[in-house]
């Protein structure tokens, strides 16, 4: 299986669970419908994010890192967002020269995330080195 198929296969899969939860409706379908923005599921974000990064198109990268953040705070059900989205938002400012908008996504998440599983987050390290 080639890295292209294999990217591929791996959005597919994704987009298939999203599909059936949706359809399958009940609790599990909430959760998910919690997780969308603009009709598409965070979890349906990565490989698109990941791809617009390669082709170094970084400006649109962040755009979709910030639609998968404000879904993974819908759906994080008092837990802590998903924190991919946020890694990869920060990375991106970082490419790009942004200190103060990497460090603005690295609290959001922070805010958003409860104080038990704050420390020692990846967020966090990367917060706490910045403001060294």
């Amino acid at each position: 299986m080639t890295s292209t198929e294999r990217i591929n296969d791996s959005h597919t899969v994704r987009s298939e669970m999203v599909r059936e939860a949706l359809e399958e409706g009940g609790e599990r379908g909430q959760r998910f419908r919690r997780g969308m923005v603009d009709g598409v599921h965070y979890l349906e974000l990565v490989e698109p994010i990941k791809q617009l990064k390669r082709e170094d198109r970084l400006a649109e990268a962040l755009v979709l890192c910030y639609k998968a953040i404000e879904a993974a705070e819908g759906a994080r059900e008092g837990r802590e967002p998903a924190p991919w989205y946020t890694e990869q938002a920060a990375i991106v400012h970082r490419k790009l020269g942004q200190r103060a908008e990497e460090i603005a996504v690295l609290k959001r998440w922070l805010d958003s995330t409860p104080k038990s599983r704050r420390a020692g987050s990846r967020i966090a390290e990367r917060l706490a080195k910045l403001e060294a």
